[in-house]
């Protein structure tokens, strides 16, 4: 696993994720391709302590009774799902059933885990049986949603160009094993080599990504 630095709107570090090795009878594509995700690091400005101030009469008078003083009370709204800094998470698990992956890829996924990796970025991860219509299918499913801002940059700078993919989020493009999509501040990425990715189709991922969007949405 590699980790390099990246800065963007805020501090982002890309976190490199491994490729499964091709079947060295197969044609074979870059066996390793790092998956490069961003990750934000918070920073916090100390809170500016809040000024004082007294007057002074020269002759003391008591305020009304009916006069009192009281402390404004911030509005409250109601938070997104994901604020662009991170910090609420996301069961990136309920986007997307085992049953629904294992139907697009034609590999039977089992037990899904949900995880948080960083303020900002959640994941789900669906474990792979061995039971797949190609020697190829051999990862596990891993899906990432990225609330992060910049991340779309980011994904284009590590896995892009790509090839396009068109009529998935604002934007889309396909590399080695998978999709990344941009959906408004938002990332979403979907990777796990199939016999798919190694004949550049990028339908089934792209179905995957509707799915998600639509839970997200």
């Amino acid at each position: 696993m590699q980790v390099r630095a990246v800065s963007a709107a805020a501090a982002i570090v890309v976190v490199a994720l491994s490729t499964a090795a091709c079947n060295p009878t197969t044609k074979s594509k870059a066996s390793s391709t790092p998956t490069q995700v961003p990750v934000a690091t918070e920073t916090q400005a100390d809170a500016a302590s809040p000024a004082t101030t007294t007057s002074s009469q020269p002759t003391a008078s008591s305020a009304p009774a009916s006069a009192s003083a009281t402390a404004g009370t911030p509005a409250t709204s109601p938070s997104a799902p994901a604020p662009a800094a991170g910090g609420a998470t996301i069961d990136a698990c309920s986007l997307m059933t085992s049953a629904q992956a294992s139907a697009i890829n034609a590999v039977t996924y089992g037990a899904a885990t949900p995880g948080h990796l960083v303020a900002g970025i959640d994941t789900c991860t669906y474990a792979n049986t061995g039971k797949h219509a190609n020697v190829i299918d051999i990862q596990d499913l891993e899906i990432q949603v990225i609330s992060l801002p910049g991340c779309y940059s980011e994904l284009q700078d590590a896995n892009g160009p790509g090839v396009k993919v068109p009529g998935v989020g604002d934007d889309a493009f396909g590399y080695e094993i998978g999709i990344e999509v941009k959906l408004g501040n938002r990332c979403i990425q979907i990777s796990g080599l199939t016999s798919a990715e190694f004949r550049d189709n990028y339908a089934p991922d792209a179905a995957m990504a509707k799915i998600i969007i639509a839970k997200l949405s």
